[in-house]
C-alpha cells in the first residue's frame, strides 16, 4: 500500500470486515519499519453509503426495469445510479433488488409526469432520487429529453428524408397507444365538460364548438361506442346516436379519428394532401375556404333561397343550419333559388348558413377536395349555336281545280320569293327536311385534372414532449 505524502491511505471495502494494518519495513529507523510490526487492529465498516447507491447494469425490460441494489430501504432521498440498458419506449418503472416496482416520473412546468419514451437511452448513465411521500422516482441527470427543437407535441413538419426523426412518425391515420402518447392524445383531442340526458342525442354546456364538425368521434361515459358529432351550435351538439345516461361529465372529441375507442387513437391521415388553413381560426370566418349567406328552407322540399348565390357552386356542402340535414349539397343553382340534395327539416326564413367545397370549412380534420372533376350541363355558360340550313325541300305545287270545272291548272311559288297569292281555299300541306351545319359543341366527358403543381414530401407529427 502506498501511502500519501501525510503519510496517509484510502482503504476501501465492502461491509463489515475486521482490518488489520501492519509495517512494510525494511529499512530501520524509519516509519514503515521494522517489517510486520502491527499498526492497528480492529473492526471497520464499509465507505458505502444507503443514500446514494450506485446499482450497475439496468436489467428487465426498456420500460420495466430493475436493478441490484440492496441498500434500498425505500427512505425518502435515497438515490440510485445506474446504467441503462435499453431505451425507454414509453412509462417506465423501476424494480430495486425486489422491493417492488415503482414509477419513473420527469419533472415539468406542472409537476412529475410519466415518461413518454426515450428519457432513458441504452448505455446512458440515469440517476433518480426517491420520493417516498409520492411514492415515485424522479429523474435527476443526466436525462435526454426529446423535445430539444421545441417543437410542441402534435405539430407536425415536412420531412425530406426516407425515414421520421427521433421522437416523430410519419401521419398516415395509423392508431397509436393512449399510454404511450398520452401528451399527444391531450394535444390533438378536445376535452371539455358537458351535459347529457339519457335517450336524447343532444349534449349541452359544451363551452367551445367552433372546431366541431359532422364526423368526428366523440366519446364521454354514457355516449354508446362508434357515436359521431352531427351538427353543433356555439354550446351544444347533436350526435349520431341518444346518450345511455344523464349526468354531466367529460366528454373527448377526437379530429381525427378514436382508434379503438379505448387503448388507441388516430394520427391525422395526410397521405396525398395538402393543408388548409380553417377558415374561422380565431373565432371570425374568413370566407376564404367558404361562403356564409343566408338561407331560406321549407320542410320537406328541396327548394331553398340564398341571399346571394355569388360564387356558390353545384356540389358544395351546406353545414350551420339546423334545418338542413347533415352532409346536403347544392344539386342546382338558378339565380338565388337552389335545390338541396336532401328535403329540408325544417321553415326557416334567414338563416345564416356556410357553403363550402369542404364537408365544413371549420372543422379541425376534415378532408376535401378531389383528383379529378367532370363537367355537368349546368357548369357550361349559356350560348346560342351557330350555323346553315341545307337541303330539304323548297319548292311545292298546289294544284286546284277551276272555277268552271275545267282543267287543273298549276301554281308554282318558291318560298324565297315570300308570300304568293293563292285562293283562300287552298290549304296545302308543305314537307321540309333541312340539314343544320355548325361547329360541333359536344365532347367525351372525359374528368380533368384539380392538382397544382406540387412535390412530394413526408409529413411527420410529434409524438412526445
Amino acid at each position: 500500500m502506498q501511502l500519501d505524502a501525510a503519510g496517509r491511505a484510502i482503504i476501501y471495502g465492502t461491509g463489515t470486515y475486521r482490518q488489520v494494518v501492519k509495517k512494510a519495513g525494511p529499512n530501520p529507523g524509519l516509519p514503515c519499519s521494522p517489517a510486520g510490526d502491527q499498526v492497528w487492529d480492529q473492526l471497520t465498516a464499509s465507505t458505502d453509503s444507503s443514500t446514494t447507491i450506485y446499482a450497475g447494469a439496468s436489467a428487465g425490460t426498456p420500460n420495466a426495469i430493475t436493478v441490484t441494489a440492496a441498500a434500498f430501504s425505500g427512505a425518502d432521498g435515497q438515490v440510485i445510479n445506474f446504467i441503462s440498458t435499453n431505451t425507454n419506449t414509453g412509462a417506465a418503472t423501476i424494480n430495486p433488488s425486489g422491493f417492488g416496482a415503482v414509477q419513473i416520473m420527469r419533472d415539468s412546468s406542472t409537476g412529475p409526469e410519466p415518461l413518454t419514451g426515450g428519457e432513458l437511452v441504452a448505455t446512458n448513465a440515469v440517476s433518480i432520487i426517491y420520493d417516498a411521500t409520492a411514492g415515485i422516482f424522479h429523474i435527476l441527470s443526466p436525462v435526454t429529453w426529446p423535445n430539444t427543437s421545441g417543437v410542441p407535441v402534435g405539430s407536425a413538419l415536412p420531412v425530406f428524408g426516407f425515414t421520421a426523426p427521433t421522437g416523430y412518425a410519419f401521419a398516415y391515420g395509423q392508431a397509436v397507444s393512449r399510454t404511450t402518447y398520452a401528451s399527444l392524445m391531450t394535444a390533438i383531442t378536445s376535452a371539455q365538460t358537458a351535459s347529457l340526458s339519457s335517450g336524447s342525442p343532444t349534449i349541452t354546456g359544451l363551452s367551445d364548438t367552433t372546431q366541431f364538425a359532422r364526423g368526428q368521434a366523440i366519446e364521454s361515459v354514457g355516449i354508446q361506442a362508434g357515436t359521431t358529432i352531427q351538427n353543433c351550435t356555439s354550446t351544444a351538439c347533436t350526435l349520431s346516436a341518444n346518450a345511455t345516461a344523464t349526468r354531466t361529465g367529460t366528454v373527448t372529441v377526437f379530429a381525427y379519428g378514436n382508434g379503438d375507442g379505448s387503448t388507441t387513437f388516430n394520427l391525422p391521415d395526410l397521405r396525398g394532401k395538402t393543408l388548409v388553413a380553417r377558415d374561422n381560426m380565431g373565432g371570425v370566418a374568413g370566407n376564404v375556404s367558404q361562403l356564409t349567406t343566408t338561407l331560406t328552407t321549407t320542410a320537406s322540399s328541396t327548394s331553398a333561397m340564398v341571399g346571394s348565390a355569388v360564387n356558390l357552386a353545384i356540389g358544395m356542402t351546406i353545414s350551420g343550419n339546423s334545418n338542413v340535414a347533415p352532409g346536403t349539397t347544392i344539386t342546382a343553382i338558378s339565380g338565388t333559388t337552389i335545390t338541396l340534395s336532401a328535403n329540408a327539416t325544417g321553415t326557416q326564413s334567414g338563416v345564416s348558413t356556410r357553403f363550402s367545397v369542404f364537408p365544413d370549412a371549420q372543422g379541425l380534420g376534415v378532408a376535401g377536395g378531389s383528383l379529378v372533376s367532370s363537367l355537368v350541363t349546368p357548369n357550361l355558360p349559356a350560348y346560342t349555336p351557330s350555323g346553315t340550313l341545307s337541303g330539304g325541300q323548297t319548292a311545292f305545287s298546289v294544284t286546284f281545280g277551276t272555277a268552271d270545272g275545267g282543267s287543273a291548272a298549276t301554281i308554282v311559288s318558291n318560298i324565297s320569293n315570300g308570300p304568293s297569292t293563292l285562293p283562300t281555299t287552298v290549304s296545302p300541306t308543305v314537307t321540309v327536311n333541312p340539314t343544320f351545319t355548325g361547329a360541333a359543341q359536344g365532347g367525351a366527358s372525359i374528368p380533368f385534372s384539380n392538382v397544382l403543381p406540387a412535390s412530394i414530401v413526408n409529413w411527420a407529427v410529434r409524438l412526445t414532449p
